[in-house]
């Protein structure tokens, strides 16, 4: 009975989202329809996609799955995309929405030249196709639970979901499904917060159970329970992965004008936090032991809110879809981050500069289908811890994120002091040196985070080689 209730209500929330996608297909007519819903989004449409793309998997399963052993902690991941998005909004939110871009790649033409995007562009690819697949097994994680499916059977029914409904409504497929996602997840989550925070006795209830189930207590009340370096990398990742994100950016570009992509992303700061605490919370409840028992971490948040002995299964059920909504809510951007960049970095900068918009139309669309389809056999083939595989993408946007500050804010007499060759260097040697720590760290148990490797070697090149290239000149 308890399964086959949940299994109604997400069956339900499915169709409905299915429903959504093929209503808003009427809407994109060209190719600015699809890829930036025209520039026509509002304060509190733009605001909820932002806010989607960042309140996903890695916010609730990843954020949970670290908590239900480190405690509190891994509620920085959610603080320091915060703060990264209050800093973009303040500072290069009006900078990108004025230039009439489509992509980062392409913002970082305007700020250098051709080549550098071509390299940014690849960059790119790299960083939001791991956090695509990344995204798939998340909601994979969480329909395994929660309809008592293989692992693999529920990456492949979410992955397809969502390639259904971007590929047929573009950005205002995602900017509508957004909002429902947003208003669900915030709703369900806040009340299953509440009632976890009543059953186990607040805070001192909690850590008192945790001290009882064998946990050590004083990692879960620490700030730094998972490391102090790893807390910055992430604060580090968090702010610069937020100046050259795609997928939150692109919102900004999509906004009507450019107090609307100013004060969406301040917007936006108010609502990533919270979630981070929250869901952290539950990992903690779900590590006491007393409600559910917990097959292995990444499962910590779904088997919580499966078990009858927490809440009753019509909550459940609507929880978890909050749950997958929030997971929904970044696949679908990020997945269409991909694609913005196959669309305009790619094909129509590389291969046909020519093309009319209907061709660009029908390639934005045919990329979308190809990009959701592959990620689906990635989720299943690459795993790993969904916040440490995530943040290799975080890195790599750390180093784009140096050269976009850099072409922006580092003018000299009105000149600006990097060079193209820097800017492309500094971000190949980014990438380069995120992924070389990431197999260090797995093949002689490396400890520096990935993040510190970007950040120095990008912002190193990138000054070293403009101060000669200028000296030279």
């Amino acid at each position: 009975m308890t399964i086959s209730l949940q299994f109604i209500i997400i069956l339900t929330y499915f169709v409905i989202l299915l429903i959504v996608g093929l209503l808003t297909q009427k809407l994109a007519k060209s190719e600015a329809d699809f890829l930036i819903a025209g520039r026509n989004l509002g304060l509190v449409l733009c605001s909820v996609v932002v806010v989607g793309e960042w309140l996903g998997g890695m916010s609730t399963i990843g954020v949970s799955e670290r908590a239900y052993a480190s405690g509190f902690s891994p509620a920085w991941y959610n603080i320091s995309t915060a703060l990264g998005m209050l800093i973009f909004g303040l500072t290069l939110a009006v900078v990108y929405r004025k230039h009439h871009v489509y992509t980062v790649a392409e913002m970082i033409e305007k700020l250098y030249s051709r080549n550098t995007r071509v390299v940014a562009a690849v960059a790119f690819l790299i960083a939001y196709i791991i956090l695509a697949y990344v995204q798939v097994q998340t909601v994979g994680s969480v329909m395994a639970s929660t309809l008592h499916i293989p692992l693999n059977a529920g990456i492949i029914v979410g992955g397809l979901l969502v390639t259904i409904y971007i590929t047929a409504g573009g950005f205002w497929s995602i900017t509508f499904t957004n909002l429902i996602h947003v208003t669900l997840l915030y709703t369900s989550l806040i009340t299953v917060f509440i009632i976890a925070l009543i059953k186990i006795g607040g805070y001192g209830g909690l850590f008192r159970a945790l001290e009882e189930a064998g946990r050590n207590i004083q990692v879960y009340k620490s700030p730094f329970g998972i490391g102090v370096s790893r807390v910055f990398a992430w604060i580090i990742g968090g702010i610069f992965g937020a100046f050259a994100a795609q997928a939150s950016i692109q919102p900004v570009f999509a906004a009507k004008d450019l107090k609307t992509a100013r004060n969406a992303s301040l917007l936006s700061a108010l609502f990533i936090a919270p979630v981070g605490i929250m869901t952290a919370t539950l990992g903690m409840v779900a590590a006491t032991g007393k409600f559910a028992n917990v097959p292995n971490p990444k499962q910590a948040l779904p088997s919580l809110l499966m078990s009858s002995n927490f809440i009753p299964p019509w909550l459940g059920g609507i929880a978890l879809a909050g749950i997958l909504a929030a997971i929904l809510s970044t696949i679908a951007p990020v997945m269409f981050a991909v694609s913005t960049i196959l669309t305009k970095d790619i094909y129509h900068l590389l291969l046909h500069k020519e093309a009319t918009d209907s061709q660009l139309l029908k390639k934005s669309r045919i990329f979308t289908l190809v990009v959701g389809l592959v990620s689906i056999p990635l989720a299943i083939y690459l795993r790993g811890f969904i916040l440490d595989t995530a943040y290799i993408s975080y890195a790599i946007r750390t180093a784009a994120a140096v050269i976009v500050v850099g072409g922006v804010y580092w003018i000299v007499r009105g000149k600006r002091i990097p060079t193209p060759k820097a800017a492309s260097w500094a971000l190949l040697g980014g990438t380069f040196f995120s992924l070389l720590f990431v197999i260090l760290k797995y093949a002689v148990g490396f400890k520096v985070d990935k993040v510190y490797g970007a950040l120095f070697s990008s912002l190193v090149l990138l000054i070293i080689i403009s101060l000669i290239d200028r000296r030279k000149s």
